[in-house]
């Protein structure tokens, strides 16, 4: 086996390695950046040193690495109630108005304003 260049594995045994889209084209692409977005996006929020700040294990004041999980745990759980709780806020109740989300997006600049003058091509 260690000298073929293929092998033949049976549908029954390769039934566990099945996938609903094939790996690699635009439909799995198209899913897997989103879900990685997310992913990312959250451990962003998590990240946020005003207020979980998971990131710096410095604010976990406890030795050993079982110790250390279980704290994480707790800060996740305070984060994911943190999200939860801001989209209660949102909702409308009795029959009021639903509350706009605040979005936090930070300005952007034009982008010939980032390079020095006369790095770029003039816009034709």
């Amino acid at each position: 086996m260690c000298r073929q260049r293929t092998i033949t594995i049976s549908p029954e045994a390769g039934a566990k390695h099945w996938q609903a889209l094939e790996y690699g084209s635009p439909e799995w692409q198209k899913v897997y950046f989103r879900l990685r977005n997310s992913v990312e996006g959250y451990n962003g929020y998590a990240k946020n040193h005003l207020a979980e700040g998971i990131e710096s294990a410095g604010s976990r004041r406890i030795r050993g690495i079982a110790a250390q999980t279980i704290l994480l745990a707790f800060q996740l759980a305070h984060a994911n109630r943190r999200k939860i709780r801001k989209w209660l806020d949102t909702l409308a109740l009795n029959s009021e108005r639903p509350r706009r989300r605040t979005h936090h997006r930070r300005k952007t600049k034009e982008p010939r304003s980032w390079t020095p003058t006369g790095h770029l091509a003039p816009a034709a």
